[in-house]
């Protein structure tokens, strides 16, 4: 039996990650520096993401290979699982954005990503904005050829227009990229891999900066790792004590 769906699916894939690299690759080179910069004095990397946009900020947030500098900005209320529909009206409502960052306590010099694929609802464009309020740097991240399609929230404004940097996630209007014979809408969505793609894509390269400038690597282990149990779990607790203070999702038992 011919795999063609799946065929498609990972052709289409491999060709848009490829696309990001060749079109991002300037900002991708100011992003990672900034990203490095912010780590070396032990300031945080902020995410947030309504939507499935939400599932990069679970990618993000004390992940094996992941940075400890990363928190995220969650709200229960903003996950599909909760609520679909509330879901889907907080992210058009930018009046939470504001007490949503504040309980964080940003300081000046931290930075934020904000992942939306369409770059036009409200709550995150309004996110940004919020974050520049405090000195944070912005990336935002989205597809700039859905965003000019979209409708404006009342802000009036695309992500890409407000943040700091913009990354183009290349994904086309509607987000699924596939198209089915004799079937009027298409399947697979990008931008949850792609999010994906271009986090780990910085994570890594932060890595490799912080490596040669001889800076510790605040980089979280598997716990299920052999490696773990030779002095990993030691090395996370460690991550964890250091950064609990500063992020409300670590563990407790280290605050």
């Amino acid at each position: 039996m011919a795999l063609k769906g799946i065929q498609a699916y990972s052709e289409a894939i491999q060709n848009l990650q490829a696309k990001v690299l060749e079109q991002n690759e300037e900002v991708f080179e100011l992003v990672a520096a900034e990203m490095v910069s912010v780590m070396k004095k032990k300031n945080r990397i902020f995410t947030f993401g309504t939507g499935h946009s939400g599932i990069i900020m679970e990618e993000s947030f004390c992940r094996a290979g992941g940075l400890a500098a990363s928190v995220p900005i969650f709200m229960n209320a903003l996950m599909l699982h909760e609520n679909t529909d509330l879901a889907g009206k907080l992210e058009r409502t930018p009046e939470i954005a504001a007490p949503l960052l504040e309980q964080m306590r940003p300081r000046e010099g931290e930075m934020m990503f904000i992942f939306t694929n369409s770059g036009v609802n409200g709550l995150p464009i309004q996110m940004a904005l919020e974050a520049q309020k405090y000195g944070l740097t912005t990336v935002g991240v989205c597809s700039r050829e859905y965003a000019l399609q979209a409708p404006l929230s009342r802000i009036g404004k695309r992500l890409d227009e407000v943040a700091d940097y913009s990354i183009d996630n290349c994904g086309v209007p509607g987000d699924a990229l596939i198209e089915v014979e004799g079937f009027p809408w298409r399947t697979a969505p990008s931008s949850t891999v792609i999010g994906a793609f271009i986090w780990n894509c910085l994570v890594t390269e932060c890595v490799f900066r912080l490596q040669e400038a001889g800076e510790e690597i605040p980089v979280f282990i598997s716990g299920n790792y052999l490696g773990a149990k030779e002095g990993g779990n030691q090395h996370n607790q460690h991550l964890i004590k250091q950064w609990a203070a500063d992020n409300p999702f670590l563990p407790y038992i280290y605050r």
